[in-house]
């Protein structure tokens, strides 16, 4: 009887490793990331994972009004990346992107761009934030090349 109830306990410890696995595989089958892209071939140039729910930010020095930006974006499997909010302390700023801010400095807005390109003169204070991660644009590509901005999941 010890000896069955020994086997039991056994195969109930490969189970649950086995069950543990297999949800650390799930989570690994369904990581998201946010990528940028650029180049000729255009090729992966940065890769950095995105949690579900969790805003990222593109911060720039807007090249008309030479003023701060913060573009803020999330992810949402069914709509893409969608532009949330705008902050910038110039009126100049929200009048070019045809918004009213909600408050001084800030525009909240719900606006899918699935993804998303950029080209730039030069990407010098251009920079992706992500969670803690941030990225630098400034030499990925040269000055004046595009960069594609978009949401990788294990499924595509």
């Amino acid at each position: 009887m010890k000896r069955f109830l020994a086997l039991l306990l056994a195969a109930g410890l490969v189970l649950g490793v086995a069950s543990a696995a297999s949800v650390l595989t799930a989570a690994a089958w369904s990581a998201t990331y946010l990528t940028v892209s650029g180049g000729e071939p255009e090729r992966v140039l940065a890769c950095l994972p995105l949690e579900k729910g969790t805003p990222f930010y593109l911060e720039f020095i807007n090249s008309i009004y030479l003023a701060p930006v913060r573009e803020i974006f999330e992810y949402e499997p069914s709509e893409g990346i969608c532009l949330v909010k705008v902050e910038s302390p110039s009126a100049g700023v929200f009048e070019y992107y045809g918004l009213i801010p909600d408050r001084p400095g800030i525009a909240l807005l719900h606006r899918p761009v699935r993804e998303f390109r950029l080209r730039t003169h030069d990407y010098e204070h251009h920079r992706l934030v992500v969670g803690e991660k941030s990225l630098r644009l400034k030499g990925l590509v040269p000055d004046g090349e595009p960069l594609l901005v978009r949401v990788r999941t294990d499924d595509n």
